[in-house]
């Protein structure tokens, strides 16, 4: 039987590629379905769990536009940024802050 990567999708070697490819390498990141509204995460790696304080199963099927970290330092003009980002496909690099479950905040990098 087929070990479960713990990403909610079928079964699709791409997506499973990119999680090989980028999980274990300090990155944090979700993979989310475009092709659903609300663009739900469907994987989200260890290492964005920690540094949000969510737990998987808190951050599966929520969108990835990520809206449920944002606080009162999150910049609007960042939320637009990767909004648009979200709509157009274009790949861009947003400084944000970002909130933990916990409430304490964070700047990084979103790309």
């Amino acid at each position: 039987m087929p070990v479960r990567r713990g990403h909610v999708a079928p079964q699709n070697t791409f997506i499973d590629t990119i999680i090989r490819k980028f999980d274990g390498q300090n990155r944090n990141f979700i993979i989310a379905n475009a092709q659903v509204e609300g663009r739900a995460i469907i994987y989200c790696n260890d290492g964005f769990c920690e540094l949000s304080g969510y737990s998987r199963a808190d951050l599966m099927q929520r969108p990835c536009s990520c809206d449920f970290l944002q606080g009162k330092e999150t910049s609007p003009e960042g939320i637009r940024q990767i909004l648009n980002a979200l709509e157009t496909g274009e790949e861009t690099q947003v400084e944000i802050t970002y909130y933990r479950k916990d409430g304490k905040h964070h700047t990084h990098a979103c790309c």
